[in-house]
């Protein structure tokens, strides 16, 4: 199974339908139709559709998971409920990596917010709004 392609049939298949993949993996049956038009399903989608249909990744895209390669490939796969938790958990990280940034340069913003209200936007006259 060297072929993306053919990991998306499998899904489909394993599934019992574009439907049911679709309503397994909570997306619309239309981007499960265009996943196959296309003949790849998005590197962002492949542990769900793992998680739904029970096919290794390695199966379903080859081409980013090699069977000899990496070890999140051949990792066991984390139940849907786990794999929220920790797309909350990054989100949640980067949500604090910004907060921070902001505050180490918060200075820097507001002198930068105090230029252009003290003096107006570069090329001003030329704006058409």
């Amino acid at each position: 199974m060297d072929d993306p392609k053919t990991g998306v049939e499998a899904a489909i298949v394993a599934a019992g339908g574009v439907s049911a993949l679709a309503a397994a993996i909570g997306i619309s049956h239309v981007s499960v139709i265009r996943w196959r038009a296309r003949g790849v399903i998005p590197a962002e989608r492949v542990a769900a559709v793992a998680a739904a249909t029970g096919l290794p990744r390695q199966a379903l895209r080859p081409d980013l998971f090699a069977a000899s390669g990496l070890a999140e490939a051949q990792a066991p796969l984390a139940p849907p409920a786990q794999e929220a938790e920790t797309a909350a958990a990054r989100e949640a990280a980067g949500w604090e990596r910004a907060r921070r940034w902001a505050e180490e340069n918060r200075e820097a913003i507001e002198a930068y917010n105090r230029h252009f209200e003290e003096n107006d936007t570069p090329l001003a006259e030329y704006r058409a709004f």
